[in-house]
């Protein structure tokens, strides 16, 4: 006799749980921290960093529909934590950067707009129908 995850008392809720917290620091790596420094150091000050934010936001939304992701929680953390990361990026603009003198404007909208996007394109996606 082989037990699974159901015969274990908590079994499935727990293993739920784990996987739901693996993907979250995941996505949260991956869709928070790399994709918005990466696009911050490639458009720096241009007027291409608001499409670049937005069109990097509709993959990165894809990825999460394929997991059955809803970002609620991890919308929230990522919306409080980009205000202290775009504040300290406009405080100490990277060496990298030279004397460049950071738009906050600039960087606080596209940031956000992309944090948006990602979270509506998420929940949205799962509602397509693809089957016809």
């Amino acid at each position: 006799m082989i037990l699974g995850l159901e015969d274990i008392p908590g079994g499935t809720p727990i293993a739920s749980f784990i996987i739901w917290l693996v993907l979250s620091g995941l996505f949260y790596l991956v869709c928070f921290v790399a994709v918005l420094n990466v696009l911050d150091d490639l458009t720096r000050n241009s007027l291409l960093k608001i499409p670049a934010m937005l069109g990097a936001a509709i993959p990165s939304a894809g990825l999460m529909a394929v997991f059955q992701y809803k970002p609620f929680v991890l919308g929230t953390l990522i919306l409080i934590t980009n205000f202290y990361r775009v504040r300290e990026k406009i405080k100490n603009t990277p060496e990298k950067w030279g004397d460049l003198k950071l738009n906050p404007a600039l960087f606080y909208f596209s940031s956000y707009a992309y944090i948006f996007l990602l979270v509506a394109l998420a929940i949205y996606f799962p509602t397509l129908d693809f089957s016809q």
